[in-house]
């Protein structure tokens, strides 16, 4: 008890800002806060998996981490995922068991920018492999559980960070989204979860927008003060030659949550994009239910049907070339190619072999001709939100119940791919566009599925829109906390 200066119910309960105040009010040296990560992650994780290496050396020695002492969240411990920004001197093998990783010579800007907040980084969650599906397994790693029920995903592929904060190991985790993975995860797992406006926040070093136009980082929490605090500290550019576009200054949102009470004109959408799906029942209730509340918050609702948005069809067709299917075949044939191995059915699953196949089916026209098609759907969008006056847009972040951890969105899937992967974006139906389109999108915790896990609802806003979507979540976090970080079966303050 020494060595554990917090008792697992207080451990368990803190978001971030309030583990950070604790740490700062009571003194507590890093080494004890450290101590207790370890026996929490030792507690909990053989029940979730979702943490692919505690990095033993920052355990012993807290000081290796490189803590800024004056950032909000000093002392505060976080698991990065291993996949986007890398962590000098660390390695990174998203998920790939063909992969052979080095360390990496630098950190990344979003690293540096962690570790400038005060953040004790002790380590790497687990992602699907190149976090290509919104279920994190892999050949390495096996499947990742959600701790409301085991039987279930966290999500993907951002699932090991969801699994270890919604399990109460440590209050904040990183997180990225290419086409809701970090939405997906926060759903499923009851958590706050920020896909920012594009550029935004700084990318990896050697990348820039015109290359991960979809891709985001961020971090998955428990509050909206965790999100609104975290992402201000996060969007800091220090590198402008890197960036494709002028990085904007992030608004100040964490001063959303005193601002006065503002009427917002708020659409919703409760019909699938471009998907001949129909919503799950227990998210078609959830969705209803939060459309009660912001009635009840005095907020303006108005029904919207998706042709007043763009043509989703076209847009799915559009994403698969541009942003999925081709970039991501390029891509792993370069893996390949440089780890020198032949994929088989021990080294790589069957749908990673698939994608690299399918990239084979479109050429270099049909890549402009994609992106040229992308150009003219942010005009529709541009019009959507102009015309509509709307200041934000209400969708489930998936149509979907969350799904078991046997079901076809697996990649191992014995399913032509094809099929495969039309599953796959009707599951992401809702959250695809604003990755393609660079528009944040939130997703807030709305109630319980019949299998006991999470439903999240999304809420999008026009480009740096981020002050409305903080507001929104503030609002409905202090008029219905019941919905804020619900407690699951796996967690550190129950657990014997």
């Amino acid at each position: 008890m020494a060595d554990r200066p917090f008792s697992w119910s207080e451990w368990g309960g803190f978001d971030a800002s309030g583990l950070a105040e604790a740490i700062r009010d009571r003194q507590v040296p890093l080494k004890a806060v450290m101590a207790q990560t370890e026996a929490a992650v030792a507690r909990i994780n053989p029940k979730t998996n979702g943490i692919v290496e505690l990095f033993a050396d920052v355990i012993e020695d807290p000081s290796r981490a490189k803590a800024n002492p004056d950032g909000p969240l000093y002392g505060v411990p976080i698991f990065i995922k291993d996949m986007g920004s890398r962590i000098e001197g660390r390695h990174q093998e998203v998920g790939m068991a063909f992969r052979e990783s080095q360390p990496a010579e630098l950190d990344d800007p979003l690293i540096e920018n962690f570790r400038l907040a005060g953040c004790v980084i002790v380590g790497r969650t687990a992602v699907p492999e190149d976090g290509m599906t919104l279920l994190t397994h892999s050949i390495k790693q096996g499947d990742v559980h959600n701790p409301f029920n085991s039987r279930h995903t966290p999500g993907g592929s951002s699932g090991g960070s969801s699994a270890t904060v919604a399990s109460g190991i440590t209050p904040i985790c990183s997180a990225s989204d290419g086409a809701g993975s970090i939405r997906f995860p926060a759903s499923w797992t009851g958590l706050i979860g920020l896909k920012a406006t594009r550029g935004l926040l700084p990318l990896p070093r050697g990348l820039d927008e015109s290359l991960m136009a979809g891709a985001s980082e961020g971090a998955l929490t428990k509050s909206v003060r965790d999100c609104a605090l975290i992402f201000e500290q996060l969007a800091v550019h220090r590198y402008w030659g890197n960036s494709f576009m002028p990085p904007p200054i992030m608004p100040p949102l964490q001063a959303e949550s005193a601002t006065a009470h503002r009427t917002l004109r708020i659409g919703y959408c409760d019909e699938p994009w471009g998907s001949e799906s129909d919503l799950a029942p227990d998210v078609l209730s959830a969705l209803r239910q939060m459309l009660a509340r912001l009635g009840d918050l005095g907020h303006e609702l108005v029904r919207v049907d998706s042709s007043e948005i763009c043509d989703f069809l076209a847009m799915r067709h559009a994403f698969a070339i541009s942003e999925w299917v081709l970039p991501i075949s390029k891509e792993l044939e370069y893996e390949v190619a440089e780890s020198g191995v032949t994929l088989t059915d021990a080294n790589a699953s069957l749908q990673l072999r698939h994608h690299i196949e399918a990239g084979a089916k479109y050429s270099l026209d049909d890549f402009f001709a994609a992106k040229a098609a992308a150009e003219g759907m942010m005009r529709q969008w541009g019009a959507f939100w102009q015309m509509g006056n709307f200041d934000a847009l209400l969708t489930p972040v998936t149509p979907i119940n969350c799904p078991p951890l046997d079901s076809h969105y697996r990649m191992d899937s014995p399913l032509p791919f094809d099929d495969w992967y039309g599953g796959l974006m009707d599951a992401a139906c809702f959250t695809f566009p604003a990755n393609y389109m660079g528009l944040p999108a939130l997703s807030f915790p709305a109630g319980l599925d019949s299998a006991g896990c999470p439903v999240g609802m999304q809420f999008m806003a026009p480009w740096l829109g981020e002050p409305t979507l903080m507001k929104l979540a503030f609002q409905l976090e202090r008029h219905f906390p019941e919905l804020m970080a619900p407690r699951p079966s796996i967690h550190i303050g129950t657990e014997g």
